[in-house]
């Protein structure tokens, strides 16, 4: 009797052997994959914290949008609406100390074919144009 692998068992070995090459080849993909665009995603937030610092120095801020760019790959979006927490009646002679902005954040770039977003958001107050007069 002669000693030794059969072909069929050789076949099934290298079967085996192939699959899990694929399989660790895919986890590979996968870890650079994540990794590029946790890459990504914090070079995003860095640029809206920056922003972000940008709005909170600004002496006043009017409602509305602005679009820009960071670099040819990133762009960003600022959205500032005016809060109103007290509604007061227009005939009141009420007059608020400080105005609520809430501001958002928005910087898209593109990653591969898709395009990905995050954002940021944040509250600041200002003082009333009536109260600055006054100081």
């Amino acid at each position: 009797m002669k000693k030794g692998f059969t072909l069929i068992e050789v076949v099934i070995a290298l079967s085996i052997l192939g699959i899990g090459l694929m399989v660790i080849l895919e986890l590979f993909s996968g870890g650079l994959r994540l990794g590029r665009f946790s890459e990504e995603h914090t070079r995003a937030l860095r640029y809206a914290s920056v922003k972000l610092e940008e709005m909170s120095i600004r002496k006043t801020l009017e409602e509305g949008e602005e679009e820009g760019e960071f670099d040819p790959d990133f762009r960003w979006k600022v959205g500032v609406r005016k809060m109103d927490l007290l509604p007061v009646e227009k005939e009141a002679d009420f007059k608020r100390p400080a105005e609520l902005y809430h501001i958002r954040i928005e910087v898209i770039w593109t990653s591969g074919t898709k395009e990905k977003a995050t954002s940021l958001e944040s509250y600041r107050t200002l003082k009333s144009e009536t109260d600055e007069g006054k100081s």
